[in-house]
């Protein structure tokens, strides 16, 4: 499940410690997965998919040849790109993240080749310098390279290492997040070390409504994140001081101007897990002389803040709550004056929310960059979002107004940094084309011919056809049930898209084994970007069908807003008409149907299954199942209950109940495997465990499989090898249901 201020929850585990919307081997080394089912060799034999997949298929276990990049970043005169680069250590079973440059047309080169992470490149203000966050040291601390020669030096020495940082204006200092215990909270947490003396761990004591987050750190620590500044010329492993303190956490610093203050966002307010949405922008002295001071006051999220070049502006995104809060309320983007402290919006009129994207297994395992970009002259601001199964490149100018830039076809443009002279570097991909690093000019931003591939780390896969193309529909989603909640009146039918994967050689006049795989969220999309999994299943002989349903974003606030206080509702709805239209098109064996999704995704499914019979076979992951004990388990727990139902469940048991596709195991007759992550804090391991015992214990056939050390966002950023065994898994499930 996600929160519509995440901009891919599923895309990455939350990483940095006090975030207040933590929306994170072959043989399985890392540890066993758990398999259970009603006949033991069942959870052992392989059974291949009856389709016959082309003798170049790819694999399950190809997403350790995927390379990813991320993070461009133009340096201040435009002739270099700093980005992150990222390919699979298998050895150690894990990602390999390291910084690469490109000067003007040459080839990339690596700048840095740590088997620790190194990633978030920025440059000095005068591009002599390049700064880093690397765990070299074990912990992430930033990092000094002199792009003229020489090896890179250790900044920063916080014990809790660093989440995020900001050159100064001057280049002379950095200032930069760290968490910092409190002087009253020292308890354990259930995942600290065990102590040397053998003892018990004493217990976690808490009076916070949010007890823990999926991701890193897991449990809430007894920690908050401050700002803290650190001085260049202090030297390596520099003393750094602390800006801010208290029982808040803050995050995003920005410098002004005059390097004499930073602009930050975050709660500052009494009970702030209660109102952990209503963050705020503050300035405070960059000496830490006196307290941050608010520059916004409305009810709802400000966040992200970007300082123009001339000093002026701060460009950050946000929106107005509701009451009651919506469910769906679209990011918008907004400017606040630092002279006057007038805010207003930019972008008006536009329908979109502000740095959404598409829903993706092949972002960036160390993070995307995607951040709002400023034009050089500060009369403009760029940003990407979603429209209607793209990603594109948009402008927002002072006078309010808006403007596309991209002209995508097809695709996504995930992250992207624009240069002085107006040249942008993306990250750009496509359904057949992993994500690369290209280059336009914005001029010619809507010629995708004029752009420049600067790299082509994925040239063989691509080259070696297995990569298949997306084919797009639409159709006429059912009258909705009731009236949309923001008010208007819906429109009788609203048209929803889609797209069809076909295997490799496609036989139009052969029918093939369907799966219809369902995003979660809900408030996300499915789009053009590429997708590891997908290529998978159709190389395997599937047709694979995935649909943006009532509750998707990338159509508009209202569209979102329709499920309102029923989900699962016309959303179910929509992804039966649209399996409708497939067999209409004659792709798809009625006989040989499949359903699956994750998180959101699983939720439907259990929920499709409970109310139809037509699927051969079930993918039900990470799943809502019981939305009476959701509530209570998961990490953003007052945030769902106060958005995506009228009342708490003990006030309000058969609304929680109804939708619950707990209630409905009786009428289940789909054989159904059942995928959790034994660390997932988003939606607990008790959801799909009691879905699976209560399928077993009314007789009906099922599996189960939990990923131990995995939390919500394991399939898109997990162990590779826990990846790679989860789609064997689903292919094996699959597999013997339509044989």
């Amino acid at each position: 499940m996600s929160t519509n201020s995440n901009r891919a929850t599923h895309s990455t585990p939350a990483r940095a410690p006090g975030h207040a919307h933590a929306a994170l081997v072959l043989a399985l080394l890392a540890g066993p997965v758990v398999h259970a089912g009603a006949a033991p060799a069942a959870a052992t034999a392989r059974v291949p998919v009856t389709a016959t997949p082309s003798p170049a298929a790819l694999p399950a276990d190809s997403l350790r040849d995927l390379v990813w990049v991320g993070d461009p970043q133009f340096s201040p005169d435009g002739r270099r790109i700093a980005f992150v680069r990222s390919t699979v250590d298998r050895a150690a079973d894990e990602y390999s993240s390291d910084v690469w440059v490109v000067d003007g047309t040459g080839a990339p080169r690596a700048l840095t080749a740590d088997p620790a992470d190194d990633v978030m490149p920025r440059w000095s203000p005068d591009g002599r310098r390049l700064a880093f966050v690397s765990s070299r040291s074990g912990k992430r601390q930033v990092h000094v390279l002199d792009v003229a020669g020489g090896e890179s030096f250790q900044l920063t020495a916080v014990a809790d290492g660093i989440s995020g940082y900001a050159w100064s204006r001057d280049g002379r200092r950095i200032a930069f997040t760290s968490t910092t215990p409190l002087p009253d909270e020292k308890a354990a947490l259930p995942s600290d070390p065990e102590p040397a003396s053998k003892q018990a761990k004493p217990p976690y004591v808490t009076e916070r409504l949010r007890t823990r987050n999926d991701g890193t750190p897991g449990w809430q620590t007894p920690k908050r994140t401050h700002l803290w500044v650190v001085d260049l010329e202090a030297g390596p492993k520099a003393e750094a001081k602390r800006i801010t303190h208290g029982d808040y956490d803050d995050r995003d610093p920005q410098w002004t101007a005059d390097g004499a203050s930073l602009v930050f966002s975050g709660v500052r307010k009494p009970n702030a897990d209660y109102v952990a949405n209503d963050t705020e922008l503050y300035l405070v002295p960059a000496d830490g002389s006196a307290e941050p001071r608010a520059l916004t006051s409305r009810r709802g999220p400000d966040e992200t803040p970007v300082i123009s070049p001339d000093g002026r502006y701060v460009a950050y995104t946000g929106y107005d709550d509701r009451e009651p809060p919506a469910s769906y309320s679209q990011t918008r983007l907004y400017l606040l004056d630092l002279k006057s402290g007038a805010s207003r919006p930019l972008a008006v009129g536009f329908d979109r929310g502000i740095n959404d994207g598409a829903i993706s297994d092949s972002g960036a395992p160390r993070g995307d960059g995607v951040r709002l970009v400023w034009r050089a002259d500060s009369k403009g601001v760029y940003f990407v979002s979603a429209d209607r199964g793209q990603v594109q490149l948009y402008e927002a100018t002072l006078d309010g107004r808006w403007s596309q830039l991209t002209r995508l076809a097809q695709g996504e443009v995930r992250a992207a940094d624009v240069a002085r002279d107006g040249r942008v570097a993306a990250v750009h991909s496509g359904p057949a084309q992993p994500p690369e690093l290209r280059t336009f000019a914005l001029r010619d931003a809507a010629r995708d011919s004029a752009w420049r591939n600067v790299t082509d780390f994925n040239a063989a896969l691509v080259a070696s056809g297995r990569l298949v193309p997306y084919e797009e529909l639409w159709y006429e989603g059912k009258a909705p049930s009731v009236t949309a909640f923001d008010g208007h009146a819906a429109r009788d039918r609203q048209w929803i898209q889609g797209w069809i994967l076909k295997p490799p050689g496609f036989d139009a006049n052969r029918k093939s084994p369907t799966v219809l795989y369902i995003h979660g969220g809900p408030h996300t999309m499915y789009g053009t970007a590429f997708f590891h999994e997908f290529q998978v299943l159709a190389n395997a002989g599937y047709v694979v069908l995935i649909t943006n349903p009532r509750g998707s974003t990338g159509y508009g606030e209202a569209f979102g807003n329709v499920i309102q206080y029923r989900y699962p509702g016309d959303d179910y709805d929509d992804l039966m008409l649209g399996v409708d239209v497939l067999l209409a098109r004659g792709y798809a064996d009625p006989a040989r149907l499949l359903v699956g999704g994750g998180s959101g995704g699983g939720l439907l499914t259990a929920w499709t299954i409970g109310h139809t019979n037509r699927f051969k076979a079930a993918l039900v992951e990470r799943a809502v199942t019981n939305w009476h004990a959701f509530v209570g388990t998961a990490d953003l727990n007052y945030y769902f209950g106060t958005r995506w139902f009228r009342d708490f469940p003990w006030r309000d048991s058969p609304d929680y109940l109804a939708r619950s596709p707990l209630s409905y195991v009786d009428a289940v007759q789909t054989p159904a495997l059942v995928l959790h992550n034994q660390d997932d804090f988003r939606v607990a391991l008790d959801q799909g465990l009691q879905y699976y015992a209560a399928l077993r214990m009314a007789g009906k056939p099922a599996k189960l499989a939990v990923f131990p050390d995995s939390s919500h966002g394991m399939s898109r950023a997990g162990r590779p090898s826990q990846r790679s065994a989860r789609l064997e898994l689903i292919l094996d499930w699959f597999g013997q249901h339509v044989k």
